[in-house]
C-alpha cells in the first residue's frame, strides 16, 4: 500500500504544471513545480482560513502538517492550502486543496474572497489568494498530508503571529473519547506563519463577525 501510495505521489508531481508569472504577474508559460521553486519564479497559491463563530467565541482552524512534507514537517499551519496548477483558478484550485487536505467538500461559492497578497521565502515567490469559510464544527476528515486539525482562539492566534506571545492553547478540532475538548499548548516555534493573517484576514474576520459577537453579547446581558 505505501509503495503505491508513493508512486501515485510520484506520477502527481511528475505532471504537474505550475504557471509562472514575471514581477508584473504576467504569465510567461507553464514549467513543472519542481522548476518553478528551483528558479525563484513567481506563481500562484490559494489559502483558505476556516473560521467557528460560537457563542461569541471565535476560533480559527488549523492543520498539522505531515511529517513528510518536504516544507515545514509537522508544524501547524493555516486551515488548507496549496499551488494553483495550470489552468486552474485559485478558487477551484482551494476546492481541491480543501476536498484533499482536510476531507471538507466546498463549492467555490461557498469561499468568500479577500484578496491576494505576495509571500517571499528564500527563493520562492507566490501570490497567495486569501479566501475565508465560516463553519462551526467542520466535519474534517484529514488526508495522508495532515496529521491532525485543531482549533485557536482567533485573538490568541492573531497575538501569537505578532510574537506578543510564546505559546497558545488550542483544542483538537475532530473530538472523540478523551480527547473531547482535551486543549493542550502549543509553543510559537511549532507553527507557520503568515503575514496574510495579521494584515487581511484577521480584520476581515474582526469586521465580519462583529454584528453576530455583539448580538450574543446583548442576549447574555438580558438573560442576567
Amino acid at each position: 500500500m505505501a509503495s503505491r501510495r508513493r508512486k501515485r505521489n510520484g506520477r502527481k508531481n511528475i505532471q504537474e504544471k505550475l504557471t509562472a508569472y514575471n514581477e508584473n504577474m504576467y504569465p510567461i508559460g507553464d514549467f513543472s513545480r519542481s522548476h518553478v521553486h528551483r528558479a525563484g519564479m513567481w506563481h500562484k497559491v490559494a489559502q483558505c482560513w476556516i473560521i467557528g463563530v460560537s457563542q461569541g467565541n471565535v476560533r480559527v482552524y488549523l492543520q498539522r502538517r505531515s511529517y513528510e512534507k518536504k516544507s515545514n514537517p509537522g508544524k501547524y499551519d493555516i486551515s488548507s492550502g496549496g499551488h494553483v496548477s495550470a489552468g486552474e483558478r485559485p478558487a477551484q484550485s482551494m476546492v481541491r486543496e480543501l476536498r484533499e487536505e482536510t476531507g471538507i467538500i466546498m463549492r467555490t461559492k461557498d469561499l468568500i474572497p479577500v484578496g491576494a497578497t505576495p509571500e517571499i521565502s528564500g527563493r520562492d515567490h507566490e501570490m497567495a489568494y486569501e479566501y475565508v469559510s465560516f463553519q462551526n464544527d467542520p466535519p474534517f476528515r484529514p488526508g495522508e498530508e495532515v496529521i491532525y486539525m485543531v482549533s485557536a482562539d482567533l485573538e490568541d492566534y492573531y497575538h501569537l503571529c505578532r510574537g506578543d506571545v510564546d505559546s497558545i492553547d488550542v483544542i483538537p478540532a475532530i473530538r472523540t473519547g478523551p480527547m473531547l475538548r482535551e486543549k493542550f499548548t502549543v509553543e510559537r516555534k511549532d507553527f507557520c506563519f503568515h503575514d496574510s493573517f495579521v494584515f487581511m484576514i484577521y480584520p476581515f474576520v474582526k469586521d465580519y463577525v462583529k454584528p453576530y459577537v455583539e448580538m450574543y453579547k446583548n442576549d447574555s446581558e438580558e438573560e442576567k
